[in-house]
């Protein structure tokens, strides 16, 4: 394209939506600038800016058409705190040796009243602590008849176990934890709730394709329908009805588009997935049939990445919990 000096003043030029340089609204010469503008900026070829425009945008190929769907991240939130780390359990014990030995002496006149039988046997039993061996410049800590300089050990007298009754036994009991580790952990059954305690668990689903089998579920948006109302439709038509779940917003957390392959004969372009978060608070997820899925799992984030495609991935990541 060539463009020839117009003599006159300079003025402001602006870009029209056609490509044009376009000047100012003015007369010049009994023509309106933009006509002259036209005649003078020509291409190589001899055609006219405007034309070659025009046919360009005529030959432009048509917009793409996408699906719109709704996604759902629907978690398990953490039944237990995480385990502590080397750092935190060195921490914690340092922190109850610390208060062990500064605590107030054993209150033994409350558990065992001065006089009695009982409180004759948890004497007996107390360690005698030897405090000449600390050095001669270091000052007593004395409170309740104890140098709290050193830690208090406290022995119980012996149960008597021909003596004792139900209630009492039930006072002695040991407190047992129950295990971190559940059957579905040592069955490694995905399909269990009560599986990684301490972690965030999420449902994907497996649909019955060769490529990208698993997914968070996801359904078309209907006509007059929201995200929320199509999230909700997709959880009751492929989990049933038997769970208590909670939306957590109207906004999606996430989002991620694919093209369809010329095999798939969808009369769109691609899909777009706006994918929602919702939390499960009780009840279990029944496949239903008719759904489309022929499988879920329950799995954690690091699980999610070994199952899913890496753009999938990208496109969730950051939608999902560490923890």
């Amino acid at each position: 394209m060539t463009l020839r000096h117009v003599p006159g003043p300079l003025r402001p030029h602006t870009i029209g939506l056609v490509g044009q340089l376009v000047r100012p609204a003015s007369r010049q010469g009994g023509r309106s600038i933009g006509t002259a503008i036209a005649e003078e900026i020509t291409t190589e070829t001899g055609s006219s800016l405007l034309s070659s425009t025009t046919s360009s945008v005529a030959e432009s190929p048509a917009s793409e058409a996408f699906k719109i769907m709704s996604g759902l991240i629907l978690c398990r939130q953490p039944i237990v705190t995480p385990e502590l780390t080397p750092f935190e359990r060195a921490y914690y014990n340092y922190q109850s040796e610390l208060q062990k030995r500064l605590m107030w002496t054993f209150p033994k006149w409350f558990y065992y009243p001065e006089g009695t039988l009982a409180e004759r046997q948890f004497s007996s039993v107390q360690p005698t602590v030897d405090g000449n061996d600390r050095a001669e410049f270091e000052k007593p800590d004395i409170v309740f008849n104890r140098d709290r300089r050193s830690k208090q050990e406290v022995v119980f007298p012996e149960r008597d176990v021909e003596r004792e009754t139900e209630e009492s036994a039930k006072i002695y009991a040991k407190i047992e934890p129950l295990s971190r580790i559940t059957e579905a952990d040592k069955t490694n059954d995905f399909r269990s709730l009560e599986r990684k305690l301490d972690r965030t668990l999420y449902l994907l689903v497996k649909k019955d394709r060769q490529a990208n089998e698993w997914k968070f579920p996801a359904a078309e948006v209907l006509n007059g329908e929201t995200l929320t109302g199509a999230a909700r439709r997709l959880l009751l038509n492929t989990g049933g009805p038997n769970m208590n779940t909670w939306v957590v917003s109207n906004t999606p957390a996430a989002y991620h588009q694919y093209p369809y392959r010329p095999e798939d004969n969808e009369k769109y372009d691609g899909a777009k997935i706006f994918y929602l978060k919702s939390r499960i608070f009780a009840g279990t997820f029944v496949l239903q049939k008719g759904s489309g899925i022929v499988d879920y799992a329950w799995l954690t984030k690091d699980e999610i990445r070994d199952y899913v495609h890496k753009g999938y991935w990208a496109s969730m990541a950051n939608a999902l919990s560490k923890q």
